[in-house]
């Protein structure tokens, strides 16, 4: 890291961050002017900034130095070959399913053919969930607020969560609803935290 950062690079990219050494380097990087672009091991985005923490970062660096945090994931895609169109029936979906959105259009699901070896799904896509550090963000960080705590902020100033962005998938029949309830936990909000 040393040596690269010798070369005055505008953008660093580090592969990922495990341990405090390598977080201590990225956040010194990018307090002396560098774009750092890293991976870290979380659940969601909101995780990162208490991730960081727990592996002994001091709270007022990861407040002052992250920007952002995209938590990304895989979704099978559903073969277009055989897929099956129905209409959904609201008591056999999740609560948090987004009924005003489906707008009449179908629902799929898997059935399997020679295409997709009998599986229903052909290949992958990417669902993505996007925390920008605004200033709220920021404070709680700083003050090691809970990974909820950070994900209700996020929220309330419009952050779209992996499960929001895997049911849009649903809806335009790339996935399936079992695949999205594999792959994300439900955003509904309970008392003191979320399904």
């Amino acid at each position: 890291m040393r040596s690269i950062l010798r070369h005055d690079p505008d953008v660093v990219l580090i592969g990922e961050i495990r341990d405090l050494e390598t977080a201590e380097n990225a956040i010194q990087a990018s307090l002396t002017g560098h774009l750092v672009f890293s991976t870290l091991h979380t659940n969601d985005a909101s995780g990162a900034y208490t991730r960081m923490v727990d592996m002994g970062v001091e709270p007022f660096l990861v407040a002052s130095t992250v920007e952002a945090v995209m938590a990304q994931r895989l979704l099978r895609r559903l073969c277009t070959s055989c897929r099956e169109a129905y209409t959904p029936v609201r008591d056999e979906l999740p609560g948090d399913f987004p009924w005003d959105d489906l707008d009449g259009r179908p629902l799929y699901r898997n059935v399997g053919c020679r295409e997709c070896r009998d599986v229903g799904y052909r290949g992958r896509t990417g669902i993505y969930e996007l925390l920008v550090t605004t200033d709220k963000v920021r404070e709680l960080a700083h003050e090691r607020a809970t990974t909820w705590e950070i994900k209700q902020a996020a929220l309330q100033q419009g952050m779209l969560t992996l499960r929001y962005d895997a049911w849009q998938r649903a809806l335009t029949g790339e996935t399936t609803i079992a695949e999205v309830m594999r792959v994300t936990k439900s955003d509904r909000i309970i008392s003191g935290g979320t399904l």
